[in-house]
Parts: structure tokens; C-alpha cells; sequence
């Protein structure tokens, strides 16, 4: 079974908690008021939240295929984000079987991948953020294209950022899969 990607995990829903509890509680330790203590950690709440709902597609793109049947998390919806940050082990993955398949392309440069300057020189800030720099860099995906006319993006920036080969050899065995469809 091929899996790229990473699945989607409490982290998004206990950091933005994290980092709104830290500065309500320093507001409420400094006004005494509960009201502004509540205020403030919620408008930190709200802004990484905000972060992490726009971004959950590139930072939690998880599918897997198994040769018969391809599973992926479709973030499409508001309603689909907002239930897998605040119950990730409930959320369920859409199926699609091979044979619903029509087309397969590969999207972004495989062959090529864009270098980042070395780390040494910057503070590390910059290492944390190094491999959603790279997977901004060298966007990888696949685009599938249903009998029915849907079109459906698979991420797979985040396996190349962090395993080039494998990656690339994983993505080749899946585009194999599928040589015989007409590709879009």
C-alpha cells in the first residue's frame, strides 16, 4: 500500500489552544478581569486557528492507495476542515475505486527539485520552517480526473520534501498503475 502525505493529528487543535491559554492567562494575571483574560486568549485561539484551517490542506494532504481503491482526505468543504482539526480520529476518508479513475497526471517537476540555501547562515526560525519552504518550492501532486468529471488533487509535496527517491519511486509505481488510462 503507497500513503503520502501525513494524517491529520490533534496538533492543529492543541497548539492554537496552547497559544491562546499562554496569553490569556498573562492578560488575566496582569487586569485582574476574567472577561479580558477570555478576550485575548480566544483572539490568539482565532488567529492560529485560522492559520491552521487555511493551510490544512498542504500541511495534512494524507492518501493512500492499495492498487484497487484510492483513499484520501477531501478538505474541500468548510465544514470537512473544521471537523478534522477538532476531531481528527473521526474524520473518514472518501473512497474511490480504480475503475472510477479516467485520468491520471502528475503535476510538478519530479526530476528537478528547486535547492533552499543551507541553514548554517540563518537563525532557527528558519529550520523549522525548512521543509514547508521546500514543499512550497517543489509543489508535487497528482491530479485525478473521475468518470464522472471530478477533479482531484493529491498532495505529495510533503514525501518529497523529506524523501526525494522514495517519494519519486512511489509516485512512478502509482503512474504506472494507471499507464493504461489516457492521461489529461
Amino acid at each position: 500500500m503507497m500513503q503520502f502525505g501525513k494524517k491529520v493529528n490533534f496538533r492543529p487543535l492543541l497548539i492554537s489552544l496552547l497559544i491562546g491559554f499562554i496569553p490569556g492567562n498573562a492578560a488575566y494575571a496582569i487586569s485582574g478581569n476574567g472577561l479580558i483574560g477570555l478576550f485575548v486568549g480566544l483572539c490568539f485561539f482565532s488567529i492560529i486557528f485560522a492559520h491552521y484551517y487555511s493551510e490544512l490542506p498542504a500541511l495534512f494532504s494524507y492518501w493512500q492507495f492499495d492498487g484497487e481503491k484510492l483513499e484520501y482526505n477531501n478538505m474541500a468543504s468548510p465544514a470537512k476542515r473544521v471537523s478534522m482539526i477538532f476531531f481528527p480520529s473521526f474524520a473518514k476518508m472518501e473512497t474511490i475505486k480504480k475503475e472510477q479513475i479516467k485520468s491520471v497526471q502528475l503535476m510538478g517537476n519530479i526530476q528537478d527539485q528547486t535547492q533552499l540555501p543551507s541553514m548554517v547562515p540563518f537563525s532557527n526560525a528558519y529550520s523549522i520552517f525548512y521543509s514547508r519552504l521546500s514543499m512550497m518550492k517543489n509543489p508535487v501532486g497528482i491530479e485525478i480526473t473521475t468518470t464522472d468529471g471530478k477533479q482531484i488533487y493529491l498532495n505529495a509535496a510533503r514525501d518529497y520534501a523529506y524523501d526525494k527517491e522514495k517519494a519519486v519511486k512511489e509516485i512512478n509505481t502509482f503512474m504506472g498503475d494507471f499507464s493504461s488510462l489516457k492521461n489529461a
